[in-house]
């Protein structure tokens, strides 16, 4: 879920009709900053740097603050809302309701590691509630703009900055990100032993790529059905064939009657219209075709560069045994030498009495008979 917030409620400044106030006690803050003063430490640097370019004083920004929330361009904040399970599961009074908060912690810590571009600026878990969930609230930031102040709002850009690009409306930034959000989450319940039962609506648990490529399919059978339709309004052009043109008399004109020379106009009308629309359909057709055979490639050609660095892997690994080999046997040959050398010389020096008693008394034995 997704919406604009409403902070004071999760601070539980007022207490809405669902909530249990005796419960209330079990909720955890995480943070909490009122969002002007998040503002203020997240733009009055790039603030003071902006005006302070500015040659004209109606150019420059008094408070940022109010000039995004008075925008249209970019929301000064956004609230997203994560549960696990339903009242009936996961309930605040079942069994599993401090399983569920321990899910929701571990996501929520998470949650800021891998978003560093999304400021969170209130962050709430309730458990006097139905269901135990979290609420997240950020400013959603950009560095090094060109445009603007070099620190700016931006939720395309801060996820762009984070690595998470769209593909227009009907794939966009948010969407791809949500889905990711969504698979952290059920990696944690994962964790402890709870699946993601995907319903109605929610997509498979795909990767990033994967989820693309279903998206795109989605959209190509969208067109494909609307090409169907606008083929089946298509103008009959046997009954157009079949209007009969009558010769006047004392003139090179022909006369037609009034009912199909209507339905001709009526024909030429919709005739062009089809085409037009066909030829769009058709454009848009083949781009979606091109967008799914480049992700099936490039799913192909990773796959196959990771075959490739598992083979490269492999090789080294064996060249690396036999390199080891090698060295421990020409080690071998030449501690085998200098043995050999030594004995030589202990030989030469009639010294075995020294570092061998026994072959020493071996030799007088011998000596003797």
């Amino acid at each position: 879920m997704s919406g604009d917030g409403v902070v004071a409620h999760n601070r539980r400044t007022y207490f809405a009709e669902n909530v249990d106030p005796t419960r209330t006690r079990l909720n955890v803050e995480y943070c909490y900053t009122p969002i002007e003063e998040a503002y203020h430490q997240l733009f009055d640097a790039a603030l003071a740097e902006f005006n302070a370019k500015q040659k004209r004083k109606d150019r420059c920004i008094e408070n940022y603050y109010e000039k995004i929330r008075d925008g249209k361009q970019e929301k000064p904040f956004y609230e997203v809302i994560f549960q696990v399970g339903n009242k009936d599961d996961m309930g605040t009074v079942g069994e599993n309701a401090e399983l569920a908060k321990t899910i929701l912690d571990k996501f929520y810590h998470s949650f800021l590691e891998r978003n560093s571009h999304l400021h969170v600026y209130s962050a709430h878990l309730h458990m006097d509630e139905a269901t135990p969930h979290l609420h997240i609230d950020f400013i959603p930031f950009t560095t090094g703009s060109k445009r603007g102040l070099s620190t700016r709002v931006s939720l395309k850009q801060a996820l762009a900055d984070q690595g998470i690009t769209g593909e227009g409306r009907s794939l966009t930034e948010r969407d791809l990100w949500v889905q990711k959000e969504k698979e952290a989450l059920a990696e944690i319940m994962l964790e402890h032993g709870i699946e993601w039962e995907q319903k109605g609506e929610h997509k498979e648990h795909l990767s990033v790529l994967e989820f693309k490529r279903e998206k795109r399919k989605e959209e190509l059978a969208e067109l494909e059905q609307s090409i169907e339709r606008v083929q089946q309004q298509q103008v009959s052009i046997q009954a157009v064939e079949q209007i009969e043109a009558k010769p006047l008399p004392l003139t090179s004109k022909v006369a037609v009657d009034r009912e199909d020379y209507q339905n001709l106009v009526t024909a030429a009308q919709k005739y062009v219209v089809q085409e037009k629309q066909e030829s769009k359909l058709k454009k848009l057709l083949k781009e979606a075709k091109k967008t799914i055979s480049d992700l099936k490639a490039k799913i192909q050609s990773l796959t196959a560069e990771l075959s490739a660095v598992k083979a490269e892997l492999a090789q080294y690994k064996s060249v690396r045994g036999k390199l080891r080999t090698a060295d421990l046997e020409q080690e071998n040959i030449r501690l085998r030498s200098k043995i050999r050398s030594y004995e030589s010389t202990i030989e030469r020096n009639d010294l075995w009495h020294i570092f061998n008693p026994r072959r020493n008394k071996t030799r007088n034995r011998d000596d003797t008979r």
